[in-house]
């Protein structure tokens, strides 16, 4: 289970994003269609799940554009738990 933080959309946009996170906060979303979004292979999302590799900062900034477009598109409360 990952940590939980707190994310405030009062600041500024977020500009980096676990994308691993994204998983927690969409329940339809698969590591296949995380990986395909992300532009990675399923393999690299399963390396970074088991704490082999880590994201790197391109990625985690994708990953933040698509929470903030998620965040955008369907008008989430002002404050997330990821």
């Amino acid at each position: 289970m990952p940590k939980h933080i707190v994310i405030s959309l009062t600041q500024t946009e977020i500009k980096e994003v676990d994308p691993l996170s994204l998983l927690y906060l969409r329940e339809d979303l698969t590591r296949d269609s995380l990986a395909l979004m992300l532009g990675v292979a399923r393999d690299t999302v399963d390396k970074w799940a088991a704490k082999r590799r880590n994201p790197p900062r391109p990625v985690r900034r994708l990953a933040a554009e698509i929470l903030n477009r998620w965040q955008r598109e369907h008008k989430t409360p002002s404050k997330m738990t990821v």
